[in-house]
Parts: C-alpha cells; structure tokens; sequence
C-alpha cells in the first residue's frame, strides 16, 4: 500500500486537525476556566463588626469651642456634665444619660431612650450603614429617610459619632456622642 499526497491534501489535513485542536483548547478554557465570584453585595468591612452590638452612652462632648453665657468652653466638654447650666435645654441632655443603641448584624437598629434632641429623623428603630468609605454612619428609617453622622472615632469599645444638635433656646451646635459598647 502506497501512500502518496500531496503537498495541498498535507496542508488541507493539516489546516483541518489544527481547527479541531484550535476549537478543543478554546471549548477546554471556556468550560474549565477558573471561575469568579461576582455577588451583587460588596463583602463589609470590619467596621461592621466592630459596629455591631449594645452600645451604651458614655457622654457627649462639645466637637468645637464655644461661648456660653459668657464663657469658653472648649471642644471637648462635656454637655452632660454642663446640662444644669443649660436650663430646659439641659433637660434634653440629661434624659440621655442612660440611653443604649443596639446595631444589629443585619443592618437593623433599636434605640432604647430619649431620641428627641440627638436622633430626632431617625427616631427608634429602623436599619443602619455604612457610606463614604465607611466613614458615615448612617440611620434610615422609611419614613423619614436618612439620617447620616461621621465617625469620629471606632475602637473595639468606643464608637465617637459626630451629630449635629439643635438646642432650643441655645442654637445648633456640633457634638461628640461618645457610646461605649456592652
């Protein structure tokens, strides 16, 4: 038996086992190839977790100098300590003292206090996040919306939020609220 091609029937075969191998090693990549997760919710960070949890009021500081009845006082004073020098308004203070917030693991909240003077939009209950680079803490609630705060600090114990009050009678005046986690 004699096998004689030619050099167009080597090139035609040669054309044709190269588009079978071509098409086998495209098919192999595509149905083979290490595959990514794409879920639609971003992973959290670990200011989440570190958020998360029964927080407790610990104080609330002045976040700037200010004058009051003729006086400075710098950032950093506490308004709870102040709040008998503040008349009615030091009320809305003091009825804060023993205010706890509960963040929970999925996204909700609960504030068992006085909401009226440092989370009036957000009232009692609703959910919570994070934005900007988890750098706002932010309170939503359907009916009013949200209600963002900057953190100003965030350790394992201390969450530092930044609120700004409005003071009846005083004016409106940027804070510190100082929670300390149980």
């Amino acid at each position: 038996m004699k096998l004689s091609l030619t050099c167009k029937q080597i090139t035609m075969r040669i054309l044709m086992y190269g588009r079978f191998v071509l098409f086998v090693a495209c098919l192999s990549l595509f149905l083979f190839s290490c595959k990514k997760s794409h879920s639609d919710v971003p992973e959290k960070s670990e200011k989440y977790t570190m958020i998360a949890g029964t927080w407790k009021q610990q104080d609330i500081l002045l976040a700037v100098g200010v004058k009051l009845g003729g006086q400075s006082l710098p950032a950093g004073t506490s308004i709870i300590a102040i709040a008998p020098l503040l008349g009615s308004a030091g009320a809305l203070f003091t009825c804060t003292k023993t205010t706890t917030y509960t963040f929970n693991a999925d996204g909700s909240f609960a504030i068992d206090g006085c909401t009226d003077l440092l989370f009036p939009k957000a009232g009692a209950a609703g959910k919570w996040t994070l934005d900007i680079y988890d750098a706002v803490f932010k309170l939503n609630t359907e009916k009013n919306g949200d209600d963002p705060h900057w953190i100003d600090d965030i350790s394992s114990t201390t969450l530092k939020l930044s609120c700004s009050v409005t003071i009846p009678g005083v004016g409106t005046a940027p804070l510190t609220l100082v929670l300390q986690k149980q």
